[in-house]
């Protein structure tokens, strides 16, 4: 019985067939290899928790990946050519952590707003403009991480993404935020550098879970007295 198989870093293009038979198999490791696609008998390996896909060359992922209802870790970031995620995405209810970043991701799936098992979202270094409203149903996410992407906003319904620690902005093209994010009360950590802020929402300063607020390379004029209060209770402003 095979319940993890390791195969990464040995210049494979394609998956050995052997893995199809591990009907046991709970960790698939590929990383660091030449794949150019991941094959559609995936889906049969029902008892997979842990695939770690980084660092291939794929150009999709199959359908068939939604049928893995127990896949609790999915890495399938540094493809260079995923464009898009299957709307399939969305089975994967015991999904916890999805790390997609560093690919050329323009959009996500409505079905995304399935995962609502989700705790860590990790699409850093994609081409996203704007956030599906399915997301506002991630009640359980706590870390949101979208540097260096294309977002020119964030959504009002943001502020209803209540677990939030985390959120990662930096290097976007944010000019305004909404006053719903200082509905975020257990938000620890907003990175908001390189993008081209003017003001931000008073709300913010009564966030007082608010541990680190990284403002630096914004044209922000002036201080905004809320910052004075959110120093006192010990949070750090870069500026």
């Amino acid at each position: 019985m095979t319940e993890r198989y390791d195969c990464s870093r040995r210049e494979l293009t394609a998956l050995p067939d052997e893995v199809r038979a591990m009907r046991d198999l709970r960790e698939l490791y590929v990383y660091d290899n030449q794949l150019a696609l991941l094959p559609d008998w995936l889906g049969e390996l029902t008892e997979l928790r842990v695939i770690d896909a980084n660092r291939n060359r794929l150009a999709s992922l199959p359908d068939s990946i939604g049928d893995l209802k127990g896949l609790y870790y999915l890495y399938a970031a540094e493809q260079q050519r995923l464009t898009a995620l299957p709307d399939t995405i969305g089975g994967l209810e015991s999904l916890a952590y999805l790390n997609a970043s560093q690919n050329t991701l323009s959009a996500l799936p409505t079905s995304i707003g399935d995962l609502r098992s989700l705790v860590e979202l990790r699409l850093d270094g994609n081409v996203l403009r704007e956030l599906p409203e399915g997301l506002r149903g991630l009640t359980k996410l706590r870390e949101l991480h979208l540097t260096s992407n294309q977002l020119p906003r964030l959504p009002d319904w943001i502020g209803e993404l209540a677990s939030l620690r985390r959120i990662t902005l930096r290097n976007n093209k944010l000019r305004e935020l909404p006053e719903s994010l200082g509905e975020l009360g257990h938000l620890r950590d907003l990175d908001l550098r390189g993008n081209e802020l003017r003001t931000l929402p008073d709300s913010v300063g009564r966030i007082e879970s608010l541990e680190r607020v990284d403002l630096r390379w914004n044209p922000i004029a002036g201080r905004p007295a809320w910052m004075t209060g959110l120093e006192r209770r010990g949070c750090t402003i870069w500026r």
